[in-house]
């Protein structure tokens, strides 16, 4: 009999209640309510002793926490496994004395969870010392009548079992972790072709579960046009005609995108108690497959090209070589690619000059050259050759080399260049005839009209002196007037044409008379700086800077506006320089760079035609400065422009 009935039996009334007062009766329920309340008294402190010696007791760690995850109480397990006392851990948060960092994250995922529901995880326990051992975590909700809400933490240390796990199926594990692990998507199919495993590269590739793919084939994966051929080789195999096979194609991934996927397929043989099965090893192969489109233009358009090209790797081999290439060589690919670059140009060649071309390229450095090669079906070729470095995963492992035949371009400025010499040459015989034929006016001017123009003035001035009326002596005053200023005129004219005083005396006495005919003319004043010596110049040369100067002056006197003009000439090193500088209105940009005019052109071509230099500058309203430099003979010391 349980105690709760002994002790209703000892309370219950000997005499009929009828018979008793109402106070009696009263006082009988209250004694046998305080028994039944110190029964019940009685047990809970009972269960509560069991329950406190059970969770003292318990074999693994076991920590009672609020749902915020503060400590309330842990036994005596949880302080032999962490080494955290009850008097250090109670009131401190479980998760920072026994959850490592990485793991808080999930804990308190965990935990969220715990206060609806119990939650079994695997995880991590952290020891005092920060040791780590694997564990396997319970988080159980509770309600305490004296504490609240509250949560069972219990910790089991699964070291031990992991290790005889992993010692029990090593073999298996290590194929299962390679299986899950791999970088690439490994599938198992069935001889229908139904998925039976996946490991996660290949899920996520796909974008599928490994339910979803339960229920499909690789078929439906494959897009239709590559169906038909993945059937038949999948066939071949299981027929045992095609032990393995491999096969670039399109799947369709979860959604509407398709990928390229190179899969390499064989057949497991199977055993007693497991049915054949495939394997297939699936690499994501379209960023390849869209970089070989990219290269399949590109190569059309280097096969359109006219010049050139060839990628050629360390090992001073071809790699590609366009169609230009070939036909300058006349080879076919087969017969480039793949060879050494000295067995097309010859050892002697490729030592000598395009070996170091390339090594300067390989080290990072374009290098440009230009070369004449000599094709069989084409002879002699001049080529501009550019060599271009191609970085690769691991430097520079590979060149581009442009070749361009400007044997043409070559021929044309040669042909460009013999014209232009020819021009200057003509030019040059223009300017000496043009000077001869002045000479020669000048002279038959001075000489015969000049003798003869004075015969008719001192017969005139002779018929004066006969006897006559005076209309008629007026009328040979007249006439003698008109004869001397024709006189003059000529002599003007001759000077002009070719100055006597130039062949006479030299360039410094022409360019000081031609200063002060100027001066005379214009009322500009004119400065004249001669060296102290004067050296002895080519007739051609002295002329050449005599026009000069009155090409100058005329230039100054029509269009500067000048009040005060300069004319030096120096001699230094072998060199004769003449400078003539006004201070009138200036030349800006716009009339430096349109000073293309005759006048400026004919003075550039007589310096240029001596080996000269001629420049013209200038700002406006400071005045111009003409200056040519020349050799003073022929064969000087050369002398870069500015």
């Amino acid at each position: 009999m349980s105690d709760l009935a002994t002790t209703a039996i000892a309370f219950t009334p000997l005499f009929p209640v009828s018979v008793l007062s109402r106070a009696t009766v009263a006082l009988s329920v209250l004694l046998f309510a305080a028994a039944v309340l110190a029964y019940l008294l009685y047990r809970l402190h009972k269960y509560k002793m069991l329950i406190d010696d059970v969770f003292e007791k318990a074999l693994q760690a076991v920590a009672l926490t609020t749902p915020e995850g503060r400590i309330i109480r842990v036994n005596r397990c949880f302080t032999e496994v962490f080494g955290h006392t009850p008097q250090a851990a109670v009131g401190r948060r479980l998760p920072d004395l026994v959850v490592p960092e990485e793991w808080q994250d999930e804990y308190r995922i965990h935990a969220d969870k715990a206060r609806r529901q119990r939650v079994d995880a695997a995880g991590v326990g952290r020891r005092q010392d920060g040791s780590r051992f694997p564990a396997a975590i319970s988080l159980v909700p509770f309600a305490s009548p004296s504490k609240g809400a509250a949560i069972y933490v219990i910790y089991r240390d699964i070291s031990k079992q992991a290790r005889a796990e992993e010692a029990w199926s090593a073999s298996e594990g290590r194929w299962r972790a390679v299986f899950d692990n791999s970088a690439v998507g490994i599938a198992v199919t069935d001889v229908n072709g139904r998925f039976l495993a996946a490991n996660r590269a290949y899920r996520e590739l796909l974008g599928y579960t490994e339910n979803e793919l339960c229920v499909i084939s690789f078929l439906d994966l494959t897009s239709e046009e590559d169906r038909p051929a993945n059937a038949a080789l999948v066939a071949e195999m299981w027929a045992g005609r095609l032990p393995r096979f491999t096969l670039e194609k399109q799947y369709r991934l979860k959604g509407s995108r398709s990928i390229w996927v190179r899969v390499t397929v064989s057949r497991g043989p199977g055993d007693a108690t497991t049915p054949p099965f495939g394997m297939a090893i699936v690499e994501d192969i379209t960023e390849r497959k869209r970089a070989e489109e990219r290269l399949r233009e590109y190569e059309k358009v280097v096969e359109s090209l006219q010049e050139m090209i060839v990628v050629i790797d360390r090992d001073y081999r071809y790699l590609i070589a366009n169609q230009a290439f070939l036909r300058y060589h006349g080879l076919q690919r087969e017969q480039v690619v793949g060879h050494l670059v000295s067995e097309l140009v010859g050892q002697d060649t490729f030592d000598r000059v395009t070996k170091s071309n390339m090594d300067q390229c390989f080290q990072g450095r374009p290098v440009t050259c230009e070369l004449a090669l000599t094709f069989s079906n084409l002879g002699r070729r001049d080529i501009f050759g550019s060599y271009f470095p191609i970085e690769g995963p691991s430097g520079i492992d590979r060149i581009a080399v442009v070749l361009v035949d400007v044997t043409d371009r070559k021929k044309a400025e040669r042909d460009l260049q013999l014209s232009f010499q020819e021009l200057q040459a003509l030019n040059a015989k223009l300017q000496s005839v043009r000077e001869e034929e002045r000479t020669r006016l000048a002279r038959e001017l001075h000489d015969q009209l000049g003798q003869a123009l004075t015969a008719i003035g001192i017969d005139l001035a002779a018929l004066k002196t006969t006897p006559a009326r005076d209309e008629l002596s007026r009328k040979i005053d007249v006439i003698s007037g008109q004869v001397y200023e024709a006189i003059n005129s000529v002599r003007r004219i001759s000077t002009e044409l070719r100055p006597g005083i130039l062949d006479d005396l030299g360039l410094a006495a022409a360019v000081e008379w031609a200063a002060e005919d100027f001066q005379a003319r214009t009322g500009i004043p004119c400065r004249v700086s001669l060296p102290e010596t004067h050296p002895a110049l080519e007739q051609e040369r002295a002329t050449a800077l005599f026009r000069i100067v009155q090409e100058t002056l005329t230039n100054i006197a029509r269009h500067s506006g000048a009040t005060q003009v300069s004319i030096t000439l120096s001699v230094d090193s072998g060199h004769i320089t003449l400078e003539v500088r006004d201070n009138g209105r200036g030349l800006d940009s716009a009339q430096l760079s349109a000073t293309r005019s005759l006048g400026v052109l004919g003075m550039r071509e007589r310096a240029l035609l001596l080996g000269g230099e001629f420049s013209v500058a200038g700002d406006p309203g400071s005045g111009a400065v003409v200056r040519v430099r020349m050799p003073i003979a022929a064969g000087g010391p050369p002398e870069a422009n500015p």
